[in-house]
């Protein structure tokens, strides 16, 4: 969850890029495939244990963009 903390905003949220990119730095060998995934896009949705995500539309244009926080424990 490092790469996650220094990658999110102030909120707590973090661009999927974003937490990649911190991702690769800290654990160089992390692939998403080791965990029966095929993209880190598919973890992060397929892990709702883990992480809660959404879908915002990118500024000045109608592609979406993946944001990421952790899941708070209960």
């Amino acid at each position: 969850m490092e790469a996650l903390e220094k990658s999110a905003d102030d909120s707590g949220w973090a661009h999927l890029g974003t937490f990649g990119s911190y991702l690769q730095k800290i654990q160089p060998d992390f692939d998403s495939r080791l965990y029966g995934f095929k993209k880190l896009s598919d973890l992060v949705r397929g892990r709702g244990d883990l992480f809660v995500h959404e879908e915002r539309t990118a500024p000045g244009g109608t592609s979406k963009i993946l944001y990421i926080r952790a899941k708070q424990k209960t």
